[in-house]
């Protein structure tokens, strides 16, 4: 087996204490991990392998492709696809132990059969039942069984949002009219960012994702990639490195090579803005990113070939940490973590 040049490390002590962060800030719910988009990168069925015995009651994923994922490397948790799935593919579906979301009174109409979760529009106004033909739901039900009902929020981040607090009343009327009228196992509304108002919410499970990975939320993250030093060349003052010559040397300097690049995930737009760390040395990224190679200024730094590189950091306050780049590229962190390629080897650590 090949050595690889270039790792995505995953902490598993970060992940199994931000799960149970969680669960101490909601006390009266069940986390449901989400690991949809490759687990936010994170690599979906090492995640699905290390929370399958945890006391979770499902998993959230996206698409049924997905879940089949999962299934076929012999994980038998519960799981929720989230995402929009044809008629057919529920009414075909062969998997144990899977739910579908539906999102709309067309798709409640002609489904047949199939274990359901029921999406209502509280004010987010994305996708979901309205909230307004929530009477027009309960006869359609009859063929189904509706194992939960659900919402999710537009701005939950934010604590003295109206909207939020909107939503939170129209979440708690849906969830108690269910609760005496059809009730079901699973009540479900809070994202992470929603779990600051548990408390107010009429709900028995809450949905952690971006703070299961610890990004963003004050938590430890989970995830860092590695790679190595591949070259280190000296270059003169005036002369340049890499296409069209956008970084020129003011002195004699050295170089280093790092065969990763945009293919590997590593935006453009960190091109002579970002930086890798080098034995905890900053080293700026030099010239222009690549499709699968680097450079970076190591002329104050005493490295070598084959020294190890950070590529991204699980130390929030790094440079190159995912909410720095997500920074310095002017987009999410969500957008940082999902562009990390399923090719790249990850691999699970205990001790960071």
């Amino acid at each position: 087996m090949h050595k690889p040049v270039i790792t995505v490390e995953i902490s598993r002590t970060a992940i199994l204490e931000n799960l149970k962060s969680m669960q101490t800030l909601a006390p009266n719910c069940g986390i449901a991990p989400v690991l949809k988009s490759n687990a936010y990168g994170h690599g979906l069925v090492l995640l699905a392998e290390l929370l399958k015995d945890e006391n979770v009651p499902f998993f959230c994923v996206d698409s049924y492709p997905e879940a089949e994922q999962i299934r076929r490397a012999g994980i038998k948790k519960a799981i929720l696809v989230m995402g929009h799935t044809p008629t057919e593919t529920i009414e075909k579906n062969k998997l144990k132990n899977i739910s579908f979301v539906i999102f709309s009174i067309e798709q409640l109409r002609t489904l047949k059969r199939g274990v359901v979760h029921l999406k209502f529009d509280t004010g987010m106004h994305r996708q979901g039942i309205l909230y307004s033909d929530l009477d027009k739901v309960f006869p359609l039900l009859k063929n189904l069984k509706v194992e939960g009902v659900m919402s999710h929020f537009a701005e939950s981040e934010k604590p003295d949002s109206k909207l939020t607090k909107l939503q939170i009343e129209r979440w708690n009327k849906i969830a108690k009219r269910f609760q005496s009228d059809f009730p079901v196992k699973y009540y479900h509304c809070a994202n992470s960012g929603a779990f600051g108002f548990a408390g107010e919410i009429n709900a028995n499970v809450g949905r952690s994702g971006i703070a299961l990975y610890g990004i963003g939320t004050g938590l430890q993250p989970a995830l860092q990639i590695k790679s190595i030093i591949s070259e280190i060349r000296e270059i003169e003052a005036g002369e340049s490195v890499g296409y069209n010559g956008t970084f020129v040397a003011e002195k004699k300097s050295r170089i280093a090579t790092v065969p990763v690049g945009f293919f590997e995930g590593l935006n453009r737009k960190l091109s002579g803005k970002g930086v890798f760390l080098i034995n905890g040395e900053v080293a700026p990224l030099t010239g222009r990113v690549s499709m699968n190679i680097s450079s970076c200024d190591v002329t104050d730094l005493e490295v070598e070939v084959g020294d190890v590189v950070t590529v991204i950091s699980n130390k929030p306050k790094d440079l190159n940490s995912i909410e720095n780049i997500a920074k310095i590229c002017d987009t999410s962190h969500y957008e940082i973590l999902v562009n990390i390629p399923p090719h790249l080897r990850r691999i699970l650590i205990s001790n960071d």
